[in-house]
């Protein structure tokens, strides 16, 4: 049937794992803390103020919308071996995300509250807590205003929203072709963004971000070109694309500068995304060789392993740093900078790989409830009625634990 040969499987795949993607994730996630070290730096948010060879920092934003373009092809991988179709159906894949982010989000979310109140802004009052708390629990961060216990909280809202209309954009391809499904969800996001430019009650549009679910479709998309005669004949047009999108953008940022490229965020995640989704696209069928062996190198699967990790919690560990280490210091922005890797990014990664074993790690190794028995943090307090060590259980997950390439079923990102 037509409909049905309009989404294309990757032949010769099967369900073999896309190392590489890992260390997108990876990648992107330390794009992200890198970012807001430098905001911790030079908070002069979207103006440059530090020095123009660490500019290119300032657009950390960009690894968020990579985030989204990975998301959006590793999840297409499996449907699209089989048709468009998710396997168990809708209510299977959202239950699987919603495990696969959740609880790690939830556990981010009460620890960030946590070291938000008791560390860094004691003058919180219980009711500003309490919204704090229900809002991003509930993941409506990106609708219903609060205070903001984490500043990578938001783009989890966006995503987790984004699960729910892609079903709908795997539908669209399989009735017509997922070229059209992504140019018919481009139209919708474009409608989206002018009915946001009349203001009103409309203007709450823009907190969607609605050019990310564009980005989620054409990373869906990059899976279409797969390997074979087809990915050879796309090669060169793709090659182009990411050269004319990724160049345009450090182009325009080179020219008007940071504060417009802000202003113009809509548009440039959308030039950005699109770039980032030819990459991927070639990459999955077999260019870019030397660029697919660093990110599957054991670094960069390793950071990739827990991206998600590092992306959720990061933040807080930061601000902490700064207000009770480098701040009394007293040095140059300069050397606040330095020192704040040089030390502090250690640190960083060495208490969100933790929180990674402990948080993250059970529920990708369970995909039931028995996963609540296996988190580290039960198995000490309950250490005299386990055979098992609580050291040497953390040894245990960190050789076990993989992140799988999500199926109907990421990071990823994101992580995510």
């Amino acid at each position: 049937m037509a409909a049905q040969s309009a989404v294309v499987a990757s032949p010769g795949r099967g369900d073999a794992r896309v190392q590489w993607l890992d260390g997108v994730r990876g990648a992107a996630a330390m794009f992200v803390v890198f970012h807001h070290i430098w905001l911790s730096t030079w908070p002069t948010f979207p103006t440059n103020t530090g020095p123009a060879w660490l500019g290119w920092l300032l657009y950390g934003h960009m690894a968020v919308a990579i985030f989204i373009v990975v998301s959006g092809f590793s999840l297409a991988l499996a449907p699209m071996r089989r048709g468009g179709t998710l396997s168990g159906g809708v209510s299977r894949f959202l239950s699987r995300r919603a495990w696969r982010i959740l609880p790690a989000y939830w556990a981010a979310l009460i620890l960030s509250v946590l070291v938000t109140a008791v560390l860094l802004r004691p003058e919180l009052g219980s009711g500003a807590i309490g919204k704090t708390l229900a809002v991003h629990g509930l993941l409506l961060q990106d609708f219903v205003g609060s205070e903001s216990p984490n500043g990578a909280f938001w783009s989890i809202a966006i995503e987790w929203q984004i699960y729910f209309l892609f079903p709908l954009i795997l539908l669209l391809g399989r009735r017509t072709s997922m070229g059209m499904a992504v140019l018919m969800t481009l139209v919708a996001v474009l409608v989206a963004h002018a009915a946001a430019g009349l203001g009103g009650p409309l203007d709450k549009i823009e907190g969607f971000l609605p050019q990310f679910l564009a980005l989620f479709a054409l990373g869906a998309f990059a899976v279409w070109p797969a390997g074979g005669d087809r990915a050879v004949k796309l090669r060169r047009p793709l090659a182009a694309v990411a050269l004319v999108a990724l160049g345009s953008f450090v182009l325009l940022a080179e020219i008007q500068g940071s504060e417009w490229i802000v202003a113009q965020f809509f548009w440039m995640d959308l030039l950005f995304g699109l770039g980032v989704a030819a990459l991927l696209a070639l990459m999955h069928g077999g260019a870019l060789a030397p660029a697919r062996r660093v990110l599957a190198s054991r670094l960069a699967l390793w950071l990739g392993l827990f991206s998600y990790s590092i992306y959720l919690i990061h933040a807080p560990i930061l601000a902490v740093l700064k207000k009770y280490v480098f701040a009394p210091m007293d040095l140059s922005p300069l050397a606040t900078f330095g020192m704040t890797l040089v030390l502090g990014l250690p640190v960083i990664l060495g208490l969100t790989y933790g929180f990674h074993l402990v948080f993250e790690a059970p529920f990708l190794r369970n995909r039931s409830l028995s996963a609540l028995r296996t988190l580290p943090i039960l198995q000490v307090f309950n250490r005299k009625r386990t055979a098992t060590p609580a050291p040497a259980l953390l040894e245990d997950l960190a050789d076990r634990t993989i992140v799988p390439t999500p199926r109907p079923a990421a990071g990823e990102r994101a992580s995510g």
